[in-house]
């Protein structure tokens, strides 16, 4: 290998040493705490306190650069804690939050093995080829399928270069109906006999068999 290709090489590993550092250590915690222990921790907040809100916002920008932490812990945990308008605003200023870091590494940073991914989803490539010129409905489309970790395809739609504005609102609308859903569970979550927690884990499941079946007739 030449020197030239070895120089941005090396460089492009230097630059992105900080991050893989921050998604190993912070994945490292969330596993050895156990996500029960961050929930209990929610809970025993006061849910009213603009730190608990702070902390809950951190939880979703952790999120996004950890593989650790599931949406639905936060989406039911934020649920159970709030009455249902206030938990559904706060879990999707969360989800705003939570998309702005890999987009803006994957916009700005030139990674190569999201370049790679990028060719083996053929479904990406299918929505890219058909909906260039719908970006809104692209990223929608990306984010409500979710069978690829958010944080790759929040990196993925970086690298694409989608607009931020129409990346926002499609994000939000494409992982808008399972926040819902999950969010209404959560508030139930204490009477799991209940036709609203039951029809609403119906709905999650629901939503989980769609995203699957239009990943695979995608790929096809």
């Amino acid at each position: 290998m030449s020197e030239t290709r070895r120089t941005p090489t090396l460089l492009t590993i230097v630059r992105l040493l900080p991050m893989v550092a921050l998604v190993a250590v912070s994945t490292a915690i969330i596993i050895r705490s156990g996500p029960g222990a961050i929930t209990a921790q929610i809970r025993s907040l006061d849910a009213y306190s603009l730190a608990t809100v702070a902390i809950l916002m951190a939880l979703f920008l952790l999120k996004s650069v950890s593989f650790g932490l599931p949406y639905t812990l936060l989406y039911l945990a934020i649920g159970h804690l709030y009455p249902l308008p206030i938990a559904l605003l706060i879990n999707t200023i969360g989800i705003v939050v939570n998309m702005q870091i890999p987009y803006l590494v994957g916009r700005y940073a030139s990674i190569g093995f999201v370049d790679r991914l990028l060719e083996r989803a053929s479904f990406i490539q299918r929505f890219k080829g058909s909906d260039g010129q719908h970006p809104i409905w692209f990223a929608f489309l990306v984010k409500f399928i979710g069978v690829v970790p958010h944080e790759i395809t929040n990196l993925m739609l970086g690298s694409l270069k989608v607009p931020w504005t129409s990346y926002v609102i499609g994000g939000v609308l494409g992982l808008l109906p399972g926040m819902l859903a999950t969010t209404i569970a959560g508030s139930s979550i204490g009477e799991p006999t209940s036709i609203r927690f039951i029809s609403s884990a119906l709905v999650v499941v629901g939503l989980l068999a769609l995203s699957v079946y239009l990943a695979r007739s995608a790929n096809e």
